[in-house]
């Protein structure tokens, strides 16, 4: 084994060049005032969220992304007010990268990527690191190198340099398979930090949101464990049979230095079960949800475009509106999602194309939810549209391909007499004797069978 020593370089963003030159103007930011501005704008579950995304790119690597099988694969995340651990078994990252790229501040040109990445702005791992504590331990071993760095913070920004040093690098042969993989830990936790990680609370959270953003590597096997929990993926079901979703895909390219991409758009909107909080749009890149359940007009909530019908704001009237719009490039620059992950780059080409599709997708859908609140006003739940709701099969949204336009059940086929809802008020000492006369517990029953006596009233003065 190889022990690297000290191992810091100059590497020219040091003061060291504008200190020999009298003509030049030291422009470097101090490292604690780096630092803090690095992890100001990044909630604490994000940066979980980003490392959980390095050991995707990392699973990404050892398996064809297209194939979308991860079986077999895992990563456990333990965090308490002491410390913060996250482990993988997929595949680790050799030496080259960890000097080149792993620690770097962004993304160095001619850097080699991953395809179908949704780690791709050279920032995630650094951030979190900082935003996490003072001291971090990171750990990897591919098939035949094994490396650790080991740092101390509060002693890194007291040096002039702006490297990292291996505190151990060894080059092996043939590492067995399941010792390859990397391993980060945080201790000396920030004070926020140590009482956020030790909080039930937030763990229960952030454990949904990992559940909420990473369901579909989830779905394809991968097992995330967390704090010794295997996590599930959470549910996106639309309802098919004799409900038909809408669905149409687009391919956008785009050229950059003579490479064309493609960024491949599969949009889906249908219905599901009635609940709000899992109605709206969910946007997906690259297999990563970046938005979830969204009801704003970041997706077409209350906004109209040209030659197209209003959206509505969302209401609960439209609790059983799902709608997925999927975007995949081998380069993950292009996909249409800011710096955090946590939102959308509204001004890209791909998402406004794609937008003007969703929102006239979209109305088709609200439409038929219209009708369906219209029937439930009047007929209460035993409507045709209701029992044919009810009677509907389901289907997970990926796996919803067949281009087609959205197509509601036909009613008639669920059709018995026509129901008409009555409401009627009457005091309450006497609705309550009613109902211990007629011997049921509600008002509604007693509503019910007041209606059937005078009917049958009616038909035996015929």
């Amino acid at each position: 084994m190889q022990n690297s020593g000290d191992g810091h370089q100059e590497d020219g963003q040091g003061s060291s060049t504008q200190a020999s030159d009298p003509d030049s103007i030291d422009a470097m930011p101090t490292k604690a005032f780096f630092v803090d501005m690095l992890i100001r704008d990044i909630p604490l579950e994000r940066a979980v969220l980003d490392l959980v995304d390095n050991c995707i790119d990392g699973a990404k690597r050892l398996r064809d992304p297209e194939q979308r099988d991860f079986s077999g694969l895992w990563v456990k995340i333990t965090m308490s007010e002491n410390q913060f651990l996250i482990e993988d078994n997929c595949g680790g990252f050799d030496t080259d990268t960890a000097k080149n790229y792993a620690f770097r501040f962004g993304r160095p040109p001619g850097s080699s990527s991953t395809s179908y990445s949704i780690g791709q702005f050279g920032v995630g791992m650094k951030r979190a690191l900082f935003k996490f504590g003072r001291k971090f331990v990171l750990a990897s071993a591919t098939a035949d190198e094994r490396w650790k760095v080991d740092e101390d913070v509060d002693a890194w920004e007291k040096t002039p340099h702006w490297s990292f040093a291996f505190k151990e690098r060894e080059t092996a042969s043939n590492v067995p398979e399941e010792e390859r993989g990397t391993s980060v830990s945080v201790e000396k936790l920030r004070p926020e930090v140590a009482v956020k990680f030790g909080s039930p609370y937030f763990q229960r959270s952030l454990s949904e949101l990992i559940r909420i953003h990473q369901r579909q590597f989830i779905s394809r096997g991968l097992e995330i464990r967390f704090n010794g929990d295997v996590l599930s993926a959470t549910n996106l079901e639309m309802l098919t049979g004799n409900v038909v979703p809408a669905v149409e895909t687009f391919t956008h390219k785009i050229e950059e230095e003579g490479v064309v991409y493609d960024v491949n758009v599969r949009l889906v909107a249908g219905v599901g079960s009635s609940n709000p909080s899992s109605a709206g749009w969910f946007v997906v890149c690259n297999g990563r949800v970046v938005l979830a359940a969204d009801r704003t007009e970041a997706t077409g909530w209350g906004l109209a475009i040209e030659n197209a019908a209003l959206m509505p704001r969302f209401h609960n009237q439209f609790a059983r509106f799902r709608g997925v719009a999927y975007f995949e490039c081998t380069n993950a620059k292009f996909l249409p999602w800011n710096t955090t992950k946590t939102g959308l780059d509204a001004d890209t080409i791909v998402w406004r194309l794609a937008l003007q599709k969703m929102i006239i997708m979209a109305r088709s859908v609200i439409d038929f939810l219209n009708e369906v609140d219209r029937e439930q006003s009047e007929q209460g739940n035993d409507g045709p549209l209701q029992r044919a709701l009810t009677a509907a099969s389901t289907a997970q949204a990926e796996t919803i391909t067949s281009s087609s336009s959205f197509r509601a059940p036909d009613a008639s086929r669920y059709a018995g007499p026509r129901q008409v809802r009555i409401s009627y008020s009457r005091p309450a000492e006497k609705v309550d004797h009613l109902m211990s006369a007629f011997s049921v517990n509600s008002a509604k029953a007693v509503g019910e069978r007041s209606f059937d006596l005078a009917w049958q009233d009616e038909e035996d003065a015929k």
